[in-house]
């Protein structure tokens, strides 16, 4: 996999990042997100370290992924029930068309 190089700056220090090629324009829009969750917890009056900071970010960040994760997989399975649903239904409906084509026969 080719890689690309870009330029992004977080907490005012940049950073050159290498990504895989097309994905820049995701990772920039990832670096723009952490930029503004900084300004708006420094905002909301919290202070700390520039470290702290990161730290409290990145679990906020992965404390959201859980959370659609958990989305995610109860979509998952309320998709496979409604799949089974549809299967049973359409094995219903395929037993009583067989099912009645056959009494038609006798």
């Amino acid at each position: 996999m080719t890689t690309a190089s870009i330029d992004i700056v977080i907490l005012g220090r940049p950073y050159k990042i290498a990504c895989p090629v097309g994905q820049e324009t995701a990772l920039q829009r990832a670096a723009d997100t952490l930029n503004e969750r900084i300004r708006n917890f420094k905002q909301s009056g919290k202070s700390g370290s520039n470290e702290q900071i990161a730290i409290m970010l990145a679990l906020n960040a992965c404390h959201d992924l859980e959370l659609e994760k958990d989305k995610n997989h109860q979509y998952a399975e309320a998709m496979d029930t409604r799949i089974k649903l549809l299967q049973e239904t359409i094995e219903d409906a395929l037993a009583t068309k067989l099912g009645d084509e056959q009494n038609s026969d006798n």
